[in-house]
């Protein structure tokens, strides 16, 4: 889980790489804890493997998200910290019998090509326009792995997966799952009042931005020092290639141009707006340094935000039309 192991150790694999869908593939026992095993698992034998023979163990405070989408071979209702440490004590002093495993390097090796092919599939990209997830590594640079993160959106929160730094615990905050739109800018109000002394940043996509904008004026009423940056292409973007995959046309997934920095202004905050990648980093450092809320509006292309490499929005496909080759 993202913000849960650091992306830097050597036991961590990103949940959506081909390494991770091997290793759970050929696991003989899983333990999932706080997670729900959602919509961008399934289908589920494809990624995790085949249910009769790995014994899944389920960790989670809600009853009602035991064995709904997976085969538990065991379940177990409580409190995840409290479960984690009973474990990690149960552990102490036992020789595991896994410690030597030779496969864990060759499985780094896969997921750090696939992380180069998802670096080489950006970083060949020559505009015009800035690409959003050049934006967010920008945003990444300025804030760094301290800050806390909540993402918001479709393909934005596809690319912040990508993008944004590893983090520590309790340090990144979004709903994958379809982008739940609406979430990001409430989320990170309510990570400011979690976290007061740290840097609290929501990366949002326009679509997502417009459910909840009004919250801006909370975070100013409230005196909440977050910054919240809009990745403002103006389109409904996930859904162009959905709707082009079903009916061959696009219904009304433009929304045209908002200039989000006068909407924050308007509320309170102070609005900033990029159209030039090279003036991303100051508009940033400026939003950080301000004593209040503060919204970064940029200008990212379309063109760029549907160029998500295939591996990063296939899950989303399968969800809609079944299992590819």
């Amino acid at each position: 889980g993202r913000s849960v192991v650091p992306h830097d150790h050597p036991l961590y694999f990103h949940s959506q790489s081909p390494a991770a869908d091997d290793l759970r593939r050929h696991a003989d026992v899983m333990l999932a804890v706080g997670t729900r095993i959602g919509n961008l698992d399934v289908p589920f034998d494809k990624y995790w493997g085949d249910p009769s023979r790995c014994r899944l163990i389920q960790v989670d405070i809600e009853p009602r998200h035991i064995g709904v989408s997976r085969p538990v071979a065991l379940g177990i209702v409580a409190d995840a910290r409290t479960t984690l440490e009973g474990i990690a004590s149960a552990l102490q002093g036992r020789r595991l019998a896994s410690a030597g495993r030779t496969d864990v390097a060759a499985q780094r090796a896969v997921l750090q090509g696939w992380l180069q092919a998802m670096g080489e599939h950006v970083g060949s990209w020559a505009g015009p326009g800035i690409h959003p997830a050049h934006a967010i590594g920008a945003v990444g640079a300025v804030f760094g792995p301290e800050a806390v993160y909540c993402t918001d959106g479709g393909m934005t929160s596809l690319w912040a997966a990508i993008g944004l730094p590893s983090t520590r615990p309790n340090s990144y905050h979004g709903i994958l799952e379809f982008g739940m739109l609406g979430t990001g800018i409430p989320s990170a109000i309510g990570a400011k009042l979690g976290a007061p002394q740290r840097d609290v940043v929501c990366v949002t996509g326009d679509g997502a931005a417009g459910f909840n904008a009004m919250e801006l004026q909370t975070a100013a009423r409230e005196g909440q020092k977050i910054t919240v940056v809009v990745l403002a292409e103006g389109e409904w973007t996930m859904e162009i290639p959905n709707e082009m995959a079903r009916y061959g046309t696009t219904f009304n997934t433009a929304m045209g141009a908002v200039r989000w920095d006068k909407l924050a202004e308007g509320l309170g905050c102070r609005g900033e707006h990029v159209e030039s990648l090279a003036d991303l980093p100051a508009a940033l450092a400026r939003a950080r340094a301000h004593d209040g809320p503060a919204l970064v509006s940029v200008r990212t292309s379309t063109q760029a935000n549907l160029a998500v490499p295939e591996s990063g929005i296939a899950r989303f496909f399968e969800v809609y039309f079944g299992p590819s080759a």
